[in-house]
């Protein structure tokens, strides 16, 4: 038979070794059978094991035995540093999703992390629906929506060790179902848009005219986000072509992934204003902070949501709650693009609809998307005149 109960004790009277006699149950001396031992442990090939309890000794042996004659023995599932141990695969996990340079890695560590704190190193092979469940509705103050994503989060993570061959398929659990309902975003209209929009050029454009323009352009090109604009370079921008380009846009995938944006004359003219008003290296990000600013140091980028503080400064003087700045922004504008252009339109200008051949590294805005953003510029009250601009 694979494998043995030894003990490392010795015989009190002739200090010889103590052999394993499964009659008995337990460890004696051939000579002087009155001496057994009290310790032992189990060696079954490199898997070792001690035990204080001969019976319990015993039985994880006889475990050993029947999983290696059935043929499910995996020598992993009882080594010391826990190669299957939930834990251990969670950190690999995050660790592979950082240099794969996801963009929400911050949430896929938070997400790991608190599943790691409940799950520790319970062998990824034992787990079953019930424990995702448990784990998921463990966890409390949080929407249905993000428990879905904590369970989406889980379900990458099993489906990765299943293309790794770390587990079989058939050892992939199943995940629980969460339903949620995504709520409206609250939205307003064309005119109150450009009273906001007004509102925040009349209060920071004194101090830094990025703050208003990057807002604006939020308005117009709705298939970029805060995000995108927020990660443009100086030399991304080429006022000559009047074209920007968003580099790993969000919502898409891949490290070399990117889009070009046709800009309006009135975006390409202030652009140009104020590239010669601050001059910088084509690597500098184009939304930073400048000098005079109290208590902000110039050439620092904008923070994630220094836009949307601008905007909350505007709702508040004008007397608006309950409105964000994608509300303001996006969403207001794709839908009074819905009315004028038509529905189809609209979800064109919101990027929707791409050509995957190039979707990987390419995604240029053709004619009749820019259309659309002319579309929207008039329906906004811009004056729309590229002949006008040439002649400059």
């Amino acid at each position: 038979m694979k494998g043995d109960i030894y003990t490392r004790q010795k015989c009190p009277i002739c200090k010889g070794r103590l052999i394993h006699d499964e009659k008995r149950n337990g460890c004696y001396c051939i000579d002087h059978s009155e001496c057994g031992a009290t310790k032992f442990f189990v060696r079954f090939g490199i898997i070792f094991k001690n035990y204080h309890n001969y019976f319990e000794a015993y039985q994880f042996l006889q475990g050993l035995r029947f999983k290696f004659t059935e043929g499910t023995f995996d020598v992993r599932d009882y080594q010391k540093d826990a190669p299957l141990g939930f834990s251990t695969l969670a950190e690999k996990y995050i660790k592979m999703k950082q240099q794969q340079g996801l963009r929400s890695i911050s949430n896929v560590k938070h997400y790991m992390n608190s599943a790691s704190d409940y799950f520790e190193q319970k062998n990824i092979k034992t787990f079953n629906r019930a424990d995702i469940r448990e784990f998921l509705y463990s966890l409390d103050d949080i929407s249905e929506k993000t428990r879905h994503n904590y369970m989406s989060c889980i379900r990458d993570f099993f489906k990765n060790l299943v293309d790794d061959e770390v587990i079989e398929i058939s050892m992939m659990p199943r995940m629980p179902k969460i339903d949620f309902e995504l709520g409206y975003r609250k939205i307003t209209d064309i005119e109150t848009q450009n009273s906001v929009l007004n509102k925040i050029k009349e209060i920071s454009y004194h101090l830094n005219e990025k703050i208003w323009l990057g807002c604006d352009m939020l308005s117009l090109y709705v298939n970029i986000r805060p995000k995108d604009l927020l990660n443009l370079h100086e030399g991304d921008i080429d006022t000559s072509y009047g074209v920007m380009t968003i580099r790993r846009p969000t919502k898409k995938k891949g490290k070399h992934v990117k889009i070009t944006v046709r800009l309006i004359p009135e975006h390409i003219d202030e652009i140009r204003m104020l590239k010669e008003k601050y001059p910088a290296l084509p690597h500098i990000h184009f939304f930073r902070h400048v000098s005079g600013v109290s208590g902000v140091r110039a050439d620092i980028p904008f923070g994630e949501k220094y836009f949307y503080k601008w905007a909350r400064k505007a709702f508040e003087k004008l007397g608006i709650k309950d409105l964000d700045l994608y509300g303001l922004t996006r969403h207001t504008t794709v839908t009074a693009l819905a009315k004028h252009v038509g529905e189809e339109g609209a979800k064109k200008a919101t990027g929707h609809f791409t050509n995957k051949a190039f979707e990987r590294y390419c995604q240029y805005q053709d004619d009749d998307t820019f259309e659309i953003v002319k579309a929207a510029a008039e329906m906004k009250g811009k004056v729309i005149d590229f002949e006008r601009r040439k002649q400059k």
